[in-house]
């Protein structure tokens, strides 16, 4: 049971001195103007919510981590630890969109989920959908995470600089002209370089590195241009020199490298007051690379080009009209040696000649156009009325999804919303590759609904809201034992469009904004479940992000002489896990099979963690500086994680997650 341990200590050491500590940035009094103002266009979706820069920098808990504030909102389920994703409403997170400015972001995070791979100094604000989006977006039956970033500062030059114990980072912005700047920030991991004096059996030491650069420019008084490139690389290797108590055959070197390298361009032109017209185009290439002992690997590159044409026309004064289409290319190459997916939810010990192996190019090509109309009256009512349609070339299917929202304000402060709509996934990952799943998998079909009320309890300053949503699936992929002609040949199908899903919850999210007020900080709670079953007259099962309770409280305080403190209390329910009832082990030949309860699923047990932050600004000759003392798990608490068992299933132990861990970071910016 000791395959996790080299992991868990680079955790702790990454946490104990995270860089995201020094890159907070809480605006004073002394910050210099911007040279050129934008107005920001009013937000087309109804159903979201939306995180500033200043509120994710100094939320407790998250080490200054702009997308890790995220998993603090109403309808984000808490990510085992090691796992940086969106759980948005119990949907499987590669059902959810995670975007940079609307086009795809294929790895925000780097490994473990400690730290994102976006410099939160470019970061002007996070938009999260958790459901019920408009017809802009598609491919996803979770919801939509998009990051904006700001336009970097035209007035004059502006450096940052951050170095702790894991990493140095910089960021610069730098005046082109009149009318353009360019913005860049690097940051490079060091751990490699002091490491190996713990004695850890590392044969690649860990290490991360990112980049990111904006270009972001005024051709003339109507256009706009952005070009943004950004990439990351992480790697990590280890020993076992004993075998791996759950599977024997792991032993040796095992690893895992991650990259991404991306870059897009997007133009925005502005006729008048009635039309604007959005075009953006983004290419990016993915490698992951992952072995365990001598004979699993997993070696996959996806190469996609992505392209985003939107127009904007104001067909009057309460009417508006979107049109756009927008296609993804790509291929995507895989070499996999690996044991079969298995239906229980545990990986059985499996020798080198029971691997499922697959080698080989996929190709695929997915348009879709989508139009809405907006209706508003600019003070009691608002809808939005969209279709989308979407052809996925892999199944060679089309689908349409209508949806519609609306928001309706009886009262200046307070809002009643509502939505229904209509949206198309298909499967991903491994339940589509031949010898793990089934290639021939369709799409998806999900309907989402949302009813809620927005209340503005303070003008400015304390504001309720309060939903209910329901997320229902047909035609999803679950395990059958059938067996299909594919080329001739009589092939297990493993996969098939046969199964049911559905999400049924509530949110609640008491919000107390800073500024007219020494506080700041809210409380958000989620109450949910998420269910499947594998085939119509099956019994409801949990399905495997099934989280009832999400409660996050978060309380700050701005104090004098530039002191800020706060608070993070964070409870969640365990994830589902099977119920294991035997084992039937064949030692002679390193082979076992486990038994689970099919009829009924386990929990692990709640999860719950205190942390504490501490902030003070000061100056030092013409830096602004601040200085940054955190303390996460304040209460030392052992949350399980996940479980481990025995190769023979007769014992277990819980992989429990980080314990207490203090925290510094010092930022000097000019």
């Amino acid at each position: 049971m000791g395959r996790l341990k080299p992991l868990r200590a680079i955790a702790l050491i990454s946490l104990a001195a995270s860089p995201a500590l020094a890159q907070e940035r809480t605006p004073t009094n002394d910050d210099p103007p911007e040279a050129t103002v934008r107005a920001r266009a009013r937000a087309r979706e109804i159903q979201r919510r939306e995180l500033s820069a200043a509120e994710m920098q100094r939320m407790p808990g998250t080490r200054g981590d702009a997308l890790l504030a995220v998993q603090n909102l109403p309808g984000v389920g808490r990510p085992p630890f090691g796992l940086g994703a969106f759980i948005l409403r119990g949907s499987d997170p590669s059902d959810s969109l995670v975007t940079l400015e609307s086009q795809p972001f294929g790895l925000p995070f780097h490994f473990y989920g400690l730290a994102t791979t976006l410099a939160t100094d470019l970061i002007d604000r996070i938009e999260v959908l958790p459901g019920n989006f408009s017809a802009r977006w598609g491919r996803a039956a979770g919801g939509v995470v998009n990051v904006t970033l700001r336009a970097p500062a035209r007035d004059r030059v502006h450096v940052t600089a951050d170095v702790d114990l894991v990493d140095a980072g910089a960021y610069a912005s730098v005046p082109i002209g009149r009318r353009g700047a360019l913005a860049i920030g690097v940051r490079r991991s060091y751990v490699d370089a002091w490491i190996g004096l713990l004695g850890a059996s590392f044969t690649r030491l860990p290490r991360y590195w990112d980049y990111q650069a904006v270009y972001d420019v005024d051709p003339g008084p109507s256009d706009n241009v952005r070009v943004i490139v950004s990439g990351s690389d992480d790697a990590l290797g280890f020993s076992l020199d004993a075998p791996d108590a759950n599977d024997p055959n792991l032993r040796g070197s095992s690893g895992s490298a991650a990259s991404f390298r991306g870059a897009q361009a997007r133009w925005r032109h502005r006729w008048g007051s009635s039309a604007q017209h959005s075009l953006s185009l983004s290419g990016s290439t993915q490698d992951a690379d992952l072995t365990a002992g001598s004979t699993i690997r997993y070696l996959i590159t996806t190469r996609q080009l992505s392209l985003r044409d939107e127009l904007e026309l104001r067909l009057g004064p309460w009417a508006r009209l979107f049109a756009g289409i927008d296609a993804i290319l790509g291929e995507t190459d895989a070499t996999l040696a690996a044991p079969p997916l298995s239906a229980t939810g545990i990986t059985d010990p499996t020798g080198a000649t029971g691997l499922a192996r697959y080698q080989g190019t996929t190709g695929f090509l997915n348009p879709a156009a989508h139009a809405e109309l907006e209706l508003d009256d600019q003070r009691r009512w608002r809808a939005l009325l969209g279709v989308r349609v979407d052809r996925f070339s892999r199944s060679d299917s089309l689908t349409v999804d209508p949806r519609v929202s609306g928001l309706w304000r009886p009262h200046p402060r307070l809002g009643v919303r509502g939505a229904i709509g209509s949206y198309s996934t298909i499967p991903r990952g491994y339940v589509v590759i031949p010898g793990f799943g089934n290639p021939d998998l369709g799409p998806e079909r999900w309907w989402h609904g949302t009813a809620g009320l927005q209340i503005e309890v303070l003008p400015g300053a304390l504001e309720l809201t309060a939903d209910v949503f329901a997320k229902w699936g047909d035609g999803t992929a679950a395990p059958t034992s059938r067996t299909v002609l594919r080329g001739g040949v009589e092939t297990p199908e493993r996969f098939a469009n046969i199964g049911s899903a559905r999400v049924l919850g509530a949110e609640w999210w008491l919000r107390l904004r800073a500024g007219r007020l020494p506080l700041y900080g809210w409380i958000s709670y989620t109450y949910q479940r998420a269910e499947r079953r594998d085939a119509a007259g099956l019994s409801w099962q949990p399905s495997t992000w099934d989280q009832p309770h999400l409660l996050s409280l978060i309380l700050g305080a701005a104090l004098p002489r530039g002191w800020e403190v706060g608070a993070r209390l964070r409870w969640a329910s365990g994830l589902p896990e099977p119920v294991v009832t035997g084992a039937l082990v064949d030692s002679d030949h390193d082979v076992a099979l486990t038994w689970v309860d099919a009829r009924r699923s386990g929990r692990l047990p709640d999860t719950w963690s205190l942390d504490l932050r501490a902030a003070k600004r000061f100056r030092w000759g013409p830096l602004r500086m601040q200085f940054i003392a955190e303390v996460l798990n304040a209460t030392n608490q052992a949350n399980a994680e996940s479980r481990l068992y025995a190769w023979d299933r007769r014992r277990s132990a819980y992989v429990t997650g980080l314990p207490i861990v203090p925290s510094v970071g010092l930022r000097a910016e000019y």
